[in-house]
């Protein structure tokens, strides 16, 4: 089934020519009016639905593109199903936060350090007193630009391997919540339905798990010592 890859690929090239013209494309609305079709091509081109959706959620992540990606999550939930479509956002995803971490450190580190002074400074000074637990925080709420974490990591001193699997791993919840909103896409009228306040919050309180359990075992180590 050829036609659904050829439309695939003529959307990548729509987007690289105009950015507002593929926003319209993918639309909550849009989607679901085809939402029937893609799932058919999803179920007769097992591989090629697969590899093609990782391939678009990869370029639209590594270039950081705002609202898309958060789309392809849902869509994801809608057309794989949550466990499926949790597996392939979560390592889309973390693969594109690594090409934007790559191009900040190799071609923009410039332009990072110049336009996002401060809040390097501030990302820099707490990172070096928390480590990668710091990095897990920023990732387990997800009202953070992820953009701009992978921009900023990419300047500081944290490897690609770590910053990957911290990523992966902050980055899992707001994914699985995401998806399993998209398998359920006929409820979900705007992206505003899907975080509520209360979500928000146990967000926020998780992203402080991981400092509080090392400054636990800080203060432990410190006890045992004396």
């Amino acid at each position: 089934m050829r036609r659904p890859v050829l439309l695939l690929f003529i959307l990548i090239s729509t987007f690289l020519l105009s950015y507002i013209h593929l926003q319209e494309i993918f639309n909550l609305d849009k989607f679901k009016e085809h939402l029937t079709f893609l799932k058919t091509w999803v179920n007769e081109e097992i591989y090629i639905s697969r590899i093609s959706f990782f391939t678009l959620y990869v370029i639209f992540s590594g270039l950081s593109f705002p609202v898309v990606p958060t789309i392809l999550t849902i869509a994801a939930g809608a057309l794989f199903g949550v466990i499926e479509g949790v597996i392939i956002v979560s390592f889309a995803s973390t693969v594109g936060a690594c090409i934007c971490f790559l191009l900040s450190r190799y071609l923009l580190k410039d332009f990072i350090n110049n336009k996002f002074e401060k809040t390097k400074i501030i990302i820099d000074n707490k990172f070096s007193k928390n480590g990668i637990y710091y990095l897990l925080s920023l990732r387990l709420i997800p009202t953070i630009s992820f953009v701009l974490i992978n921009l900023i990591m990419g300047v500081l001193p944290i490897s690609l391997f770590r910053f990957y699997y911290i990523s992966q791993l902050g980055m899992l919840p707001a994914t699985v919540i995401y998806v399993n909103a998209g398998s359920e896409i006929s409820k979900v009228n705007s992206i505003n339905d899907i975080m509520s306040f209360t979500l928000i919050v146990s967000f926020i309180l998780v992203a402080i798990l991981p400092i509080l359990i090392k400054f636990l075992m800080n203060y432990f180590t410190k006890l045992n010592n004396i």
